[in-house]
């Protein structure tokens, strides 16, 4: 169930990826693949020509942008997610120290399957060690990343540009889903971008996309929560008409697959907060 399907990064020579044609690390970056060749090389399409964006005005610096990961599906993220909760049942121990089990353990927080921008192709993690930019200090080549993220649409996870801070390396691409991340925060940004490209794991649902599409173009309709009240409907009438029959009628028929109009709402983003009644 995709509303938007994902799309390939940039082909060469554009964005390039960490890892050689072996899965390993590459050490220069002429011996990477490019994003687009690599597992998780896809992205929202709105995203794209970001990324693009982002890879180029680090490159105009002299630097050296290689991604690490990308998209990530919500069964990989599951898996890491049950890592990170066996290290938390654990009482969080040092990776080496007592009670560490590093085939089952996480030692870094993982979203849940769904709410993570990865699995909306919103995301990237950078390879912060490969960056190199010339003529800049090794305690600020963060700062000069931030700098190219700032000028693409690009926003850091982290709250200061801090060289070796866990997290340094993410980056998110609120895109046309700035007004989800503005009216209702980060996880619900998320799953907004999970659900409409069908990648939400056990969040996915048909109210869920309806509720999502109607986020996306600026109807205040509180939580995307997939239980759907008064100002789900009132949002699905203000883009179709009708009345709350007529909602009632387009959500029964989602359930089905059949979207009863919606598409026009997904043709045509807004970008006020609407509210509805």
């Amino acid at each position: 169930m995709s509303i938007f399907p994902f799309v390939l990064v940039p082909a060469p020579p554009g964005v390039v990826s960490s890892y050689t044609r072996d899965g390993k690390t590459g050490q220069a970056r002429t011996l990477c693949i490019p994003l687009s060749q690599a597992g998780g090389g896809l992205v929202a399409p709105d995203v794209a020509a970001g990324l693009l964006a982002f890879s180029n005005a680090v490159l105009a610096k002299k630097g050296d942008f290689r991604v690490t990961d990308c998209h990530r599906d919500a069964a990989v993220q599951e898996r890491a997610r049950a890592k990170y909760d066996t290290w938390v049942a654990a009482g969080k121990p040092a990776p080496g120290a007592a009670g560490w089990v590093a085939s089952t353990m996480k030692a870094a927080f993982v979203a849940m399957p769904g709410k993570s921008g990865h699995n909306g192709g919103r995301s990237i993690d950078c390879d912060t060690g490969a960056l190199k930019f010339n003529g800049v200090a090794a305690d600020r080549q963060i700062d000069v990343l931030w700098e190219c993220a700032a000028a693409t649409g690009w926003t850091p996870v982290i709250a200061r540009p801090t060289e070796g801070a866990a997290e340094s390396w993410h980056f998110d691409f609120k895109g046309e889903l700035q007004g989800v991340y503005d009216r209702l925060g980060y996880e619900q940004w998320a799953l907004a971008g999970a659900v409409l490209v069908g990648h939400a794991g056990a969040w996915q649902s048909p109210s869920r996309v309806v509720q999502s599409l109607l986020q996306r173009a600026g109807y205040d309709i509180g939580e995307i929560d997939g239980a759907p009240g008064a100002k789900t409907r009132a949002g699905i009438t203000a883009v179709l008409g009708g009345t709350s029959a007529t909602a009632t009628d387009v959500l029964r028929a989602a359930e089905h697959g059949d979207w009863c109009g919606l598409d026009r709402l997904a043709a045509s983003p807004r970008t006020l907060w609407r509210p509805v009644a």
